[in-house]
């Protein structure tokens, strides 16, 4: 099994770990850089796979910072299933079209910017409609169902509030 972390290591942001066991190949999370300049510009970095590669993802909870990638994952091909709690794909339904919805908005202002500048426009990292669409890719899971993905990988989500 092989494990890459490629987010919330050396910073508390961007959560997002690829497991590849051989047979299949995961994310735990997928989530959008926050904090400095210079790690939001993480966010419109290549990913370091290929999204089309990815077989599932487990988002563990809804905040941005393990979820706001997603809708930049499906962009860029990913077609499997996110799964997910209920009440995590609940909280998505709003925050994903949301965050896109404020990059949009975050690009038309610097956009404004730039053309003043004589600089070269940017685009957002994915729209509202695209954070709309990546709901199509979740399935809801039940606490403490023990939930086959694949021949190698079985899943279970725990209520890491209580005993």
């Amino acid at each position: 099994m092989y494990i890459q972390f490629l987010g919330a290591a050396q910073t508390v942001t961007g959560s997002c770990f690829l497991v590849d066991t051989g047979m299949t190949r995961m994310l735990v999370d997928c989530g959008l850089f926050q904090g400095s300049k210079e790690i939001k510009e993480r966010n419109y970095q290549n990913f370091p796979f290929n999204p089309g590669s990815i077989d599932f993802v487990l988002l563990t909870h809804a905040h941005i910072d393990h979820s706001g990638l997603l809708p930049k994952l499906v962009k860029h091909g990913f077609k499997g299933r996110v799964i997910a709690t209920s009440a995590t794909v609940d909280l998505c339904n709003i925050l994903l079209p949301d965050c896109g919805h404020i990059q949009e908005m975050e690009v038309e202002r610097k956009n404004r910017k730039y053309r003043r500048q004589g600089r070269k426009l940017i685009e957002p990292i994915y729209t509202a409609d695209d954070g709309a669409y990546a709901l199509k890719f979740f399935e809801r899971a039940n606490y403490d169902e023990i939930i086959p993905i694949s021949p190698d990988v079985k899943i279970r989500f725990r209520d890491a509030g209580t005993s």
